[in-house]
């Protein structure tokens, strides 16, 4: 009684991972990248939000970076300086230099039920919704990624073409061997 039960157990299980291998496309893989962006008259409006908590030392990359896209749509970016003390809406002001695409957001403070970083994007959210409400596209992003130059037009292209609501990216992460210090962990 017992060896068909198992036998069934284990025919389903078989049966499981040949769907998800043979007929899901592939999802899992890692080597999905994304193909060079074709050339479009009308690029949409794209705001993207950062959420920064003492970022201070690698902000300036990213607004930098973003803002230096090559992509002929509108583009906007909000940072919420999530209630830093190390001077991160300062360096993200200096990174945009003249631009006005730049907007800053002072976060509210930490509302019940919500974490730190949810809550930020939130507000950067709310902002892109009072601000900017006929954007397309919103991107979220970290304060520390810096974007290579054709990023955002290949997620554009991307979205558009296969008329997708929703497009990630697992960026290149650089990594730095940590020191342990009388403080705690430091870059190095």
């Amino acid at each position: 009684m017992v060896i068909p039960f198992v036998a069934g157990l284990c025919g389903l299980s078989l049966a499981i991972w040949l769907g998800l291998t043979f007929a899901r496309g592939g999802f899992w893989k890692s080597d999905q990248r994304l193909e060079p962006a074709g050339e479009r008259a009308d690029w949409p409006e794209v705001v993207v939000v950062i959420p920064a908590r003492n970022e201070a030392p690698t902000i300036g990359r990213t607004v930098a970076s973003l803002l230096s896209q090559d992509y002929t749509g509108q583009l906007q970016v909000i940072v919420v300086d999530d209630n830093s003390d190390d001077g991160t809406a300062e360096a993200a002001r200096d990174a945009a230099g003249q631009s006005e695409r730049l907007q800053i957001v002072q976060g509210k403070p930490l509302e019940a039920g919500w974490s730190g970083k949810l809550w930020a994007v939130q507000q950067g959210i709310e902002a892109v919704t009072r601000r900017i409400p006929d954007a397309a596209y919103v991107l979220l992003t970290d304060a520390d990624i810096e974007h290579a130059p054709e990023n955002l037009r290949e997620l554009v292209w991307k979205a558009e073409t296969d008329g997708r609501d929703l497009v990630s990216l697992m960026v290149l992460l650089r990594a730095a061997r940590l020191r342990t210090h009388k403080r705690g962990f430091q870059d190095g």
